[in-house]
């Protein structure tokens, strides 16, 4: 009684826990199989007693037998889940009292009842020990529900909170569905799950079969028709397809039917499992193989890893996996179900996981491969290591067709790559996943289906093949187009639809061999192909160069040339892809025009373009050591007829050509007959005019490129080293600016225009968009030699305003020459005060001619002091005028004068002695006109003690406040009915004042009424 109380509690406390509904639904889907009918199961809870009812073969009295003895399984049958005979002790984590009704009979078990009959036949017992419920049965004469072979009744214990286990055995039902197949429905309650195997496929030969059909999407679904129970509602039967002598018919469970040979999907098939539920339906394929199920979750018709699971034999252990499918196996368990037996062989479970990756639509084979990660158990460790090295190992892995090049040559200009479409059941697959694409090598129609899932291309191919994975190559991102040239350069090669960048950690799994781009590349070294397969080589591999450390690796390809060579490496070549004429280019090896592609150009080949031709450095060597070559000439004339000049480098205006009188120069040295810049030039410029016969033979667009002169030449040097373009008074530029220049882009010849014809020079250089563009750089070289050297009518462009600024009104003379909001940056800028600009300002100031505002004059006063209060001016290195302007307009001597530092003396003393600026910085202005502070030549004092007062209480404060800046109303504010100041000095007297600022004490006159 002890070693049965300890053994029935343990089971109870450990091995069963939370197991009550799989271990009656194990025995509910034994049952079904025995009985050869689906498996139906009800859980309800009445009056707090657990109803679980079941179909399939009713209570046996060798059933009684293995009930009441522990451990003692009356299962004979291999296929039947339950062997050890303690699966029903979970009964026993909710309840004491147990009734198993059955068509042949009813048996109770009862703790009670046995604590009654231990005490009736005078056994005692320990007090500490609950002797064991399950080996006392007492016949009960209650039946099963109609409908139910079988049933069993709990009476739950008090601590059992029925709505939770409920809910709990809701979460569970998907998963017995998915574990045990026997079992068609579950009901709990309220809530229904069913679930319908579908047949996918004729069952596919294990590998190494002769009738195995490599390569294979699937065949039409088989139709199941239904065959319901009487007691159930239309839409719930329960069905499974499997395969009939007709291979793919349809069969139906009818009662009676004998199904105990086909629990489950038949061996090596895919099926399609479906379980709704009151959430919604759920879908898997699934294949069995000799020792196992494997399940595949489907998500929008597609198969997906499954999520981090546990081992199931077939009901859920606490061996966790990892694994990218659902696996139900057949495996050696320890009693409780829990953990795997010790020694069981678990690389027996593995064998046959290649035939179900075979099975699969190609493109969805990797997702059976394991990724990378750390195993969750022992088991998932060696699970993991056995599945990977059955998918290493066998041929499963989908490659290219190939084609044999001793009977065919191939033409890829006429290949064409066709859909190839297998008969597969939309609705079941998805439509997205019923077209296998395959690539067809030449135009001709695609061959008839040989087998389901195999293909012939027609001509002379061999049938899309299968691989061992450690024999085949994928490289990565593989189109279709670029299979069908590969296939025969590479050996084995993986699909292009499992060659995706996502697909490589799984392959790299499988010892895929990877194929970069450089052994691509290296694998063209000495291939003969005509020109035309080279471009069309070069168009499949061109989506492929996406970044720099592609291009480098493809730097190996091979190109064939015009000559009929063939050289490594496009950076070594040069294209005429762009060309219209034939040109004879001496200076770069050209690819045979058949063969150009502009991939060769994005992996260093120069294109031919005119442009890419102008500019190789090959030529600038040639120009350097030979610039008058008849055929260089004539070659870069040619090319120059399709470029225009601001593409072109400088250097180009090496060429030497003749001009008028027969002599060669270089062509930058040389302007067009009739060129605008002609008219501007000082008379003894050194351009000569370029011949008249050169001009017909090659056009004045081709020279003008070169660099012969039409208007302004612009220099563009893209990384300037220093102040070494030949410019006028670069280096000053240079050495003024800020930071060193990134980019130097500069008119030239500024320094060669007549003085004289600066307004038609200016419009010559804004009628040409390149020289305009640079006029609106404010540091470009360009503005600034023309804001400092150039001329009209004897004044510097920089001593210029613009007509809409009046900052210097009435002082310089507005610019009219030509378009003023263009040429803004040239004129004179208020912002930068230099000598030159405050001396011409001075001078203006001092001249009677000149009528400027005060205001003008003020504001003028203030940018000359507030220069020199920053240090931008120093005084000493000016030139004054002995005469300065006054507050009131006036031009009168220096010695007269006075700078107003405090506003409050501009009420006393006569504008005409005044030279007003900015307050903030009077002493500078004094500095730099050499003249005394008001404050300095004239003292005041306020007449009358007035009234004290504040800002804050005095309404006339209040206004005040309005009316002035804050710092003359933060002092002390003093009223006055008379305001009177007594002056000393320079200018003496009693003045009336209608205020003063004495000291930060503002004295105000109070206005009368």
């Amino acid at each position: 009684m002890r070693e049965d109380s300890a053994g029935e509690a343990d089971l109870v406390a450990a091995g069963y826990r939370d197991r009550v509904l799989t271990e009656l639904a194990q025995n509910a889907a034994d049952a079904a199989v025995q009985g050869g009918v689906p498996g139906e199961l009800t859980v309800r809870i009445v009056d707090r007693r657990l109803h679980v009812a079941n179909t399939g073969a009713p209570l046996s009295v060798s059933g009684v037998h293995a009930l009441t003895a522990l451990r003692a399984s009356g299962k004979d049958d291999g296929a039947q889940v339950g062997r050890f005979g303690v699966g029903f002790t979970a009964v026993r984590s909710v309840g004491d009292e147990v009734e198993i009704r059955s068509t042949t009979g009813s048996i109770r078990f009862s703790l009670t009842a046995t604590l009654n009959a231990l005490h009736d036949n005078g056994i005692t017992h320990p007090e500490d020990l609950t002797p064991p419920a399950l080996r006392l049965a007492w016949p009960i004469p209650t039946t099963p529900p109609a409908g139910a072979d079988t049933e069993v009744v709990i009476h739950l214990r008090d601590d059992i909170d029925p709505t939770a286990l409920l809910t709990s055995m809701r979460a569970e039902a998907t998963d017995l569905l998915l574990e045990l197949p026997a079992l068609r429905r579950i009901r709990i309650a309220d809530r229904e799950f069913t679930s319908v195997t579908t047949l996918l496929d004729h069952p596919a030969p294990p590998h190494g079969s002769a009738n195995a059909t490599p390569g294979a999407d699937f065949a039409a679904e088989a139709h199941v028709d239904t065959a319901p129970r009487p007691d159930t509602e239309p839409g719930n039967e329960i069905s499974i397809a499997a395969p009939t002598s007709e291979g793919g018919a349809e069969i139906a469970h009818a009662p009676g039917l004998d199904t105990k040979a086909h629990v489950g999907p038949p061996v090596s098939t895919l099926t399609k499992l479906t379980i709704t539920g009151p959430d919604g339906t759920q879908h898997w394929w699934q294949y069995r193989t000799a020792r196992a199920r494997w399940l595949l979750p489907l998500t929008n018709g597609r198969p997906v890893p499954a999520a981090p699971d546990v081992l199931r034999a077939p009901t859920r252990s606490d061996e966790e996996l990892s694994l990218p499918a659902i696996l139900v196996a057949d495996i050696a368990m320890q009693p409780d179900r829990r953990r795997l037996l010790p020694g069981a062989r678990l690389h027996e479970v593995a064998s046959g996981y290649a035939d179900f990756a075979r099975a699969l639509p190609p493109k969805d084979r990797l997702v059976l491969v394991p990724t990378p990660a750390f195993a969750r158990s022992e088991a998932d460790a060696l699970l993991r290591e056995a599945i990977i090295t059955e998918l290493r190992t066998n041929p499963w892995l989908p490659v290219c067709p190939t084609r044999d090049r001793s009977d065919h040559e191939f033409d890829p200009n006429q290949a064409e790559f066709h859909p190839l479409t297998v008969g597969v059941d939309q609705d079941a697959f998805g439509k997205d996943m019923v077209t296998a694409e395959v690539s067809a090598l030449d135009n001709s129609s695609v061959g008839t289906a040989q087998h389901p899932g195999t293909f012939e291309l027609a001509g002379p191919t061999r049938s899309a093949s299968i691989e061992i994975p450690t024999r085949a190559s994928v490289f990565p991102d593989l189109t279709p187009e670029l299979a069908a040239i590969l296939a025969d350069l590479t050996g084995p090669l993986v699909i292009p639809e499992l060659s995706t960048r996502s697909a490589q950690e799984k392959l790299t799994v499988l010892d895929v061999h990877r194929l970069s781009s450089a052994a691509l590349a290296d694998l063209t070294t000495g291939l003969e192909r005509d020109p035309h397969w080279w471009r069309t080589f070069y168009s499949t591999l061109e989506p492929f160069v996406t970044d720099s450390r592609t291009a480098e690796e493809f730097g190996a390809l091979a190109v064939p040339l015009a000559d009929g060579r063939l050289v490594t490496g496009p950076r070594t070549v040069v294209l005429d892809d762009q060309l219209t004429v034939a040109v004879p280019v001496h200076w770069a090896r050209l690819v045979h025009p058949d063969a150009t592609h502009p991939l060769l150009a994005r992996l260093g080949a120069r294109s031919a373009s005119a442009t890419d031709l102008l500019t190789d450095p090959g030529l600038r060597d040639l120009l350097e050591h030979d610039p008058a070559d008849p055929d260089t000439v004539t070659a870069v004339l040619h090319l120059a007829q399709f470029v225009s000049a601001d593409e072109l480098p400088d250097w180009l205006g090496l060429l030497e050509l003749p001009d008028d009188t027969g002599e060669l120069r270089p062509a930058d040295e040389l302007l067009l007959p009739g060129a605008p810049l002609a008219e501007v030039l000082v008379d003894d410029s050194p351009f000569g005019t370029v011949a008249e016969a050169t001009v017909a033979e090659f056009g004045e667009q081709a020279l003008r490129a070169i660099g012969v002169g039409w208007d302004f030449a612009v220099v563009t040097d893209p990384d300037p080293l220093g102040p070494d373009h030949d410019l006028d008074d670069e280096s000053a530029w240079w050495n003024g600016l800020p930071e060193d220049p990134r980019e130097l882009v500069a008119v030239r010849d500024l320094d060669l225009v007549d003085d004289t014809r600066w307004p038609q020079a200016l419009r010559t250089l804004l009628a040409e968009p390149r020289s305009r563009a640079l006029l609106a750089d404010r540091d470009g070289y360009t503005t600034w030699w023309l804001h400092r050297h150039a001329h009209i009518d004897g004044i510097s462009l920089g001593r210029y305003r613009h007509p809409d600024d009046t900052e210097f009104a009435g002082l310089l003379p507005p610019f009219t020459a030509a378009d003023p909001d263009v040429l803004r940056q040239v004129l004179v800028r208020p912002d930068v005060m230099t000598p030159e600009l405050a001396e011409e300002l001075l001078d203006a100031l001092a001249d009677p001619s000149k009528t400027p505002t005060p205001e003008t004059v003020s504001r003028t006063h203030a940018r000359l002091a507030a220069a020199v209060a920053s240090g931008a001016l120093d005084p000493r290195e000016l030139d004054l005028p002995e005469q300065v302007r006054t507050l009131a307009g006036t031009v009168v001597d220096a010695e007269t004068a006075m700078v107003l530092d405090r506003p409050c003396f501009g009420l006393v003393i006569p504008a005409e002695r005044l030279v007003v600026g900015d307050p903030e910085h009077a002493e500078a202005l004094a500095t730099l006109l050499d003249l005394p502070l008001v404050s300095d030549q004239v003292s005041a004092e306020v007449l009358g003690a007035g009234r004290q007062s504040t800002w804050a209480t005095e309404p006339l404060g209040v206004v005040l406040r309005q009316l002035w800046s804050p710092p003359l109303t933060t002092g002390a504010l003093v009223l006055h009915e008379v305001l009177e100041v007594f002056l000393r000095g320079e200018f003496s007297g009693t003045v009336r004042v209608p205020w003063w600022d004495a000291d930060g004490t503002v004295h105000v006159q109070v206005p009368r009424g």
